[in-house]
């Protein structure tokens, strides 16, 4: 079922807005739209949602099926150039997302921490990418991106790169280290993904261990 949308709740971030990437072909699920995977009694992406409706006035959705994201009532937008796969994704959700920034978030994160991202989007005025790191690795599908990035991200699609972090080294980037998210989410809960059915063991197990209550 659709979440129910927000009422009487003035967003925090106007001049964001959250863009949901909901493509790919979920081929370590078995073909299974991670989207609608159900974890404690809700799928992955109303949970996500539940969260998103009390940070941004304006939430999108880029997917090529149309059909199957349509009973959430959001606008959904297919992918400008297709074939780039999450590159692709973010560079259709800051053309198409009416603001000057855009959070950039997986449909596939079931425990997306609200304080989290609260947190990024007041970091995130005068950045071009404000993006979590934890350890070596960055999270570049749970981060804030400027309208800056446009075109550096379209310099990339033209020499055939996919990779999204490959045009980071060319803009402004604030990380957001790991001892500050652990104040927040001690366990880190927010990076998990689902993406093979031994992740989805694993959060339905979290879910559980905090009572299903993320």
């Amino acid at each position: 079922m659709a979440t129910k949308a927000l009422t009487n709740i003035s967003p925090l971030f106007p001049n964001i807005a959250a863009i949901l990437l909901a493509g790919g072909a979920s081929k370590r699920m078995g073909g299974k739209n991670k989207a609608f995977i159900k974890i404690a009694g809700k799928t992955i992406i109303d949970r996500e949602i539940e969260v998103l409706e009390q940070l941004f006035e304006r939430i999108i959705i880029v997917s090529n099926s149309f059909d199957q994201y349509a009973f959430l009532k959001k606008p959904i937008f297919a992918d400008i150039k297709p074939g780039y796969g999450s590159l692709g994704g973010i560079l259709t959700g800051l053309k198409s997302c009416s603001r000057e920034f855009g959070f950039v978030l997986a449909c596939d994160m079931p425990f997306l921490n609200k304080e989290i991202v609260s947190y990024m989007c007041c970091r995130a005025s005068g950045h071009d990418i404000t993006i979590p790191r934890i350890g070596r690795y960055l999270e570049p599908l749970h981060a804030v991106y400027s309208s800056q990035c446009i075109p550096h991200i379209e310099k990339l699609m033209q020499r055939g790169e996919l990779k999204v972090a490959n045009f980071f080294k060319e803009v402004d980037m604030l990380e957001i280290d790991e001892r500050e998210l652990m104040e927040m989410d001690p366990c880190l809960q927010f990076r998990i993904n689902v993406n093979t059915p031994a992740d989805l063991n694993v959060a339905i197990r979290m879910a559980i261990k905090n009572g299903s209550d993320s």
